[in-house]
């Protein structure tokens, strides 16, 4: 890394953890101002690369772990701030809940940082980077945004209107206190975000965004909001350009699958994209569990049928004690990229978006046979031609939670259901024992938010 590169993460810090107070007025001796340091094109390059930087240090499997935790994929953790996630208890005070919010935050600030620096004109810049830079700006920053949300409110759907509090908003760089936005207005800026980013991204770009990666994330955020037509629209346009992957785990050659759509790659053990899913779930030994366990639900689920080449993955540690617990092995490995968006996704959303539109049904079997076919090795637990929607709708939500253990959809997923087909809350949709709409389901904010204005979620566990 480079000083002035150096210089540029030390600034961009600086101004984001203390963006509201006023620059002195002094140069202060032996430092370097910001209108020093970023003053060229590649300088604002530099920039940006810390933006990626930044977002995949939390999707490292630390946005996922917070994800798992509140849904029916892991235990109880034993001890740690992550235990009153996991009880749907958190308040102002977690430092871990805070720690993640800030972060977030944080890919905002940055990406809020270069767009206002491009549109100042105070840097010479080549129109065409400058485009680009800021369409991976908007990119990043839609990003953010959808998983604050998803964390910390309660899922589109939870009012008819969508017009239940969300989260603040950041599209600028300015730090007074902000009102939380409703979710629709949230969710209508994910979607401006992305389409500035989808109109203005290069269709290659290395490891960086690209127009598909922001189609495949507005298919995602378009999913969460159980628009099956745009859902569809978009897979419909994707899904031709790629191939399906043989490799049961994505997260192996995550950097060069076939499937792959937008990942954070790893280049040594010093730069792992996937530290987090190693650290909380790798397994050291044949007798010693990982950091986080995994609920014997999920275990089971995972291994009921021993011919689904994926139950290979899991490990049952002290059977038939009272000391019965369970892990995964996947993630056995001293570094590995993050697979984000990638045609597995795209082919299970389609399928359920075509399955609950009553369209496609031919298309919709062939979507969920693709992977089962690479689950089994063969076509034997292949959907029979003429499969019902009610049939195709149920073995995909299978396969979602099998395909992505761990990886933060299944909460998101019955969240998502819960609205969708228990929209009172009558308890036909549970998360565990509780309704998927109880409040503990939503995070607490830190205490960072805390104004006259500013209104907290409802505190208390979810039983």
């Amino acid at each position: 890394m480079t000083r002035n590169f150096k210089f540029i993460f030390i600034i961009l810090g600086f101004l984001s953890l203390s963006s509201c107070r006023k620059w002195l007025d002094v140069k202060p001796e032996g430092v370097q101002l910001e209108e020093d340091a970023i003053k060229s094109q590649a300088d604002l390059q530099a920039v940006l690369a810390s933006i990626y930087d930044v977002m995949a240090n939390q999707y490292n499997g630390r946005i996922q772990l917070f994800n798992e935790l509140l849904g029916d994929n892991m235990e109880k953790p034993q001890s740690g701030f992550t235990v009153p996630i996991y009880l749907r208890t958190t308040n102002f005070f977690n430092s871990d809940v805070g720690g993640l919010y800030s972060e977030l935050y944080r890919v905002a600030f940055r990406a809020n940082y270069l767009i206002e620096k491009i549109n100042s004109n105070t840097i010479t810049v080549d129109a065409a980077a400058a485009k680009r830079m800021i369409a991976e700006a908007k990119f990043l920053r839609a990003m953010a945004h959808f998983e604050l949300v998803k964390l910390w409110a309660q899922p589109a759907g939870f009012t008819p209107d969508n017009s239940h509090l969300g989260i603040v908003i950041r599209t600028s760089t300015a730090a007074e206190p902000m009102p939380r936005a409703s979710v629709a207005k949230v969710y209508d800026f994910l979607i401006t975000d992305l389409n500035a980013a989808i109109a203005d991204l290069p269709v290659s770009n290395n490891d960086f965004a690209t127009q598909n990666a922001a189609k495949a994330l507005l298919a995602k955020v378009y999913f969460q909001l159980n628009n099956f037509t745009k859902t569809k629209e978009l897979c419909d346009e994707l899904i031709p350009q790629f191939t399906m992957d043989t490799t049961l785990n994505r997260f192996e050659n995550a950097a060069t699958s076939s499937e792959k759509i937008f990942s954070f790659i790893s280049k040594s053990v010093q730069d792992n994209r996937a530290a987090g899913f190693i650290g909380n779930f790798k397994i050291a030994n044949a007798s010693s569990p990982s950091v986080y366990r995994l609920s014997k639900e999920m275990y089971l689920a995972a291994t009921a049928d021993a011919n689904d080449k994926r139950a290979s993955y899991y490990a049952v540690f002290n059977a038939g004690t009272s000391a019965e617990t369970y892990g995964i092995t996947k993630f056995n490995f001293d570094f590995l990229s993050m697979p984000f968006l990638y045609l597995t996704q795209l082919k299970l959303m389609r399928a359920e978006a075509n399955a609950q539109l009553g369209l496609n049904l031919d298309i919709a079997v062939t979507d969920v046979n693709d992977v089962l076919t690479r689950a089994y090795g063969n076509n034997t637990m292949n959907l029979a031609s003429g499969a019902s929607k009610e049939t195709i709708l149920a073995e995909v939500r299978k396969q979602r939670r099998l395909e992505f253990p761990l990886e933060g959809e299944r909460v998101q997923d019955l969240k998502r259901i819960g609205a969708l087909e228990d929209p009172t809350g009558s308890g036909l949709v549970k998360i565990r024992t509780s309704k998927w709409n109880c409040p503990g389901l939503a995070l607490q904010f830190p205490s960072t938010e805390k104004t006259s204005f500013f209104v907290f979620n409802d505190e208390g566990s979810c039983d």
